[in-house]
C-alpha cells in the first residue's frame, strides 16, 4: 500500500469514526434535554455539551489563550 493509499484509507476512517460520535454526542445531548427541569434558563447548546469540532478555544479571549497555551508549553517541557 502506497502513502497515498494509506492517507485516503486513514482519511476514511477518521470520517466514519467522526460520525459514530456526532450519534453518540446526538444520543447523550437528548438524554440530556430531556431531564431538563429548569423551565426559567435553556440547556446549552449541542456545541458546548460536546465539542467534537476543533472549536474549544473559539471562545476565549487572548490572555486565556495565552496563559492556555504556557501551560501547554510546560507540560510538553515537564514531559521530556
Amino acid at each position: 500500500m502506497t502513502w497515498a493509499e494509506f492517507c485516503i484509507r486513514l482519511n476514511g476512517h477518521q470520517r466514519l469514526d467522526k460520525k459514530e460520535w456526532y450519534k453518540v454526542r446526538f444520543l447523550g445531548y437528548q438524554t440530556y434535554i430531556s431531564n431538563w427541569q429548569n423551565s426559567k434558563k435553556k440547556p446549552v447548546s449541542i456545541e458546548k455539551y460536546f465539542p467534537l469540532d476543533n472549536k474549544i478555544i473559539q471562545g476565549l479571549n487572548e490572555q486565556q489563550k495565552d496563559a492556555l497555551m504556557k501551560a501547554h508549553e510546560e507540560y510538553n517541557n515537564r514531559k521530556v
